[in-house]
């Protein structure tokens, strides 16, 4: 149900305009949002995934595809999904920051905060999804995206078992000093 709530307002305005291309009118979104719906309500996640993916790929260049990719990072990184995909929820979040326009005071805040949490859990930050292989525009795009600014969550649990070794080297050599000889 949490599934069909996510996916539903994340489209509602959005399938209204449709898709328009210059190539004239591509198929409508809507069975592909429905077969996403239903693969969300049986808990298929990648199957959602992969038809918002479809979506998002019919509509470029418009708020569908945007919507599509906000949904589908979202749908990547839902700690409920068996199959979460880090790395493919902070590039689809990358990819829709990187395509909406500056002014979107809406889905652009959620973009962000999707990929920082993606980054934060550890994920690895790298060129939106879509382009080009490693070129000078991919590094463009990955200087433009937010930087988390503290170590992932992975790095510290890195961190602290360090220090927890550290500490019982110290306390094994501790207990050795005060052993009576």
């Amino acid at each position: 149900m949490r599934g069909k709530a996510l996916l539903m307002s994340a489209f509602a305005i959005g399938t209204t305009f449709g898709c328009s291309t210059l190539r004239g009118p591509p198929p409508a979104p809507a069975p592909g949002l429905a077969r996403a719906e239903r693969a969300l309500q049986r808990g298929n996640q990648p199957e959602a995934i992969a038809e918002l993916l479809l979506v998002a790929g019919r509509c470029p260049a418009t708020a569908i595809e945007r919507r599509a990719l906000l949904t589908a990072a979202a749908v990547a990184l839902d700690p409920s999904n068996d199959s979460r995909q880090l790395d493919l929820g902070a590039s689809l979040a990358a990819r829709y920051i990187a395509t909406a326009p500056v002014t979107d005071a809406s889905g652009r805040p959620l973009a962000q905060a999707l990929y920082l949490l993606a980054l934060e859990l550890g994920a690895e930050p790298a060129p939106p999804t879509g382009c080009g292989g490693g070129t000078a525009a991919d590094s463009a795009a990955l200087a433009a995206l937010p930087h988390i600014g503290a170590p992932s969550v992975p790095d510290r649990i890195k961190s602290l078992e360090r220090e927890l070794t550290r500490l019982r080297e110290e306390l094994v050599r501790i207990r050795k000093t005060l052993e009576p000889s």
